[in-house]
């Protein structure tokens, strides 16, 4: 009998908490519908998106074998501003590798845009910051590479080691053996540690 009774007053409870909060439950239960749909289209709407850019690269590299040097150039550059995490890092490589673009200021600055892309993790970052100072090499300019790197040096990155020897090896093809021992200590003291 206290069984039934207890089920009884708990049934009223919830009935009364129901019928106080009814608005309160309804507008949290639209809220959650709403937030699953927004989702579900937002995840499809960015794999539409992905599968248009793949789309956009792969066109482009057909139009490269077809010797169309412009109109490859000109879908490439613009992966490269769509600042996706994938394609637009892609898409520049492309423009360097295959001698697209020439305008080493215009490369710099794809490279810059490369590097706000926010979505892309820390270390793919360091890894495009290599990459960077891979082409600054070519221009010579030591305070740029110098810039470029650090941060990767200075840091606990999988990609530091890798940063400080590139610039042991660019002080040494620049017969500059000092600086270069300096890096290579400093490679020997983190290998160390």
């Amino acid at each position: 009998m206290s069984d039934q009774i207890l089920n009884i007053t708990i049934q009223n409870k919830i009935i009364n908490f129901v019928k106080k909060n009814l608005k309160k439950i309804i507008f949290l239960l639209i809220f959650l519908i709403l937030t699953l749909f927004s989702y579900f289209v937002y995840a499809d709407l960015k794999k539409k998106n992905d599968i248009k850019l793949s789309e956009q690269y792969m066109h482009a590299t057909i139009q490269f074998k077809k010797s169309k040097i412009v109109v490859t150039k000109q879908l490439m550059e613009d992966l490269v501003n769509k600042s996706h995490k994938f394609y637009s890092p892609l898409a520049l490589y492309f423009l360097i590798e295959n001698n697209l673009e020439t305008d080493a200021l215009k490369i710099i600055n794809m490279f810059d845009k490369i590097l706000s892309i926010s979505s892309i993790d820390k270390e793919n970052l360091n890894l495009i910051k290599i990459k960077k100072a891979f082409f600054l090499f070519s221009l010579e300019d030591e305070e740029l590479i110098i810039k470029t790197l650090n941060p990767i040096i200075n840091s606990e990155s999988v990609w530091s080691n890798m940063a400080i020897k590139l610039m042991s090896d660019y002080f040494l093809s620049k017969g500059q053996k000092a600086k270069a021992n300096e890096y290579i200590q400093l490679l020997n003291n983190k290998i160390k540690k």
